[in-house]
């Protein structure tokens, strides 16, 4: 009889403020901050490391992203997109603030946010403005 491989614990990925070359399973990144008392995930800079999700990140002031990989989207890069449907406040989300992502990629990764966030997503990959199945801007 084999004995199936144990699952290790996660590595802590620590406090930062700067991740380079590495693997982030964004929820782990969140909770590590949760649990510091950090209600986001804020200040921090990313260079060429692999976000995983699954995983919905809320982009919030001051965050970048220069030439990211943002993720296999069947074809249409707006299947990353979700907008939210309260006019205040966004549950089960990652949220950043004040990050530099730079040259990363990410997996399993959907983004939403404003609509100016939203817009400026869809201007950044190439996409003309849409309007959202209601009609006004997605």
């Amino acid at each position: 009889m084999t004995q199936s491989p144990s699952l290790h614990a996660l590595q802590p990925l620590g406090p930062g403020p700067h991740y380079v070359d590495q693997h982030i399973w964004l929820p782990q990144l969140f909770a590590e901050h949760a649990q510091a008392g950090q209600p986001f995930i804020d200040g921090k800079t990313f260079e060429r490391c692999r976000f995983e999700g699954p995983a919905v990140l809320l982009p919030l002031a001051g965050t970048t992203f220069d030439a990211c990989n943002m993720g296999e989207a069947s074809g249409d890069i707006r299947n990353l997109l979700l907008a939210p449907v309260g006019e205040s406040k966004v549950v089960g989300v990652i949220p950043v603030r004040n990050c530099a992502f730079r040259d990363c990629a990410f997996y399993m990764v959907g983004f939403t946010g404003t609509t100016e966030f939203l817009k400026q997503f869809r201007q950044m990959v190439g996409l003309p403005d849409a309007p959202s199945a209601n009609g006004g801007e997605a």
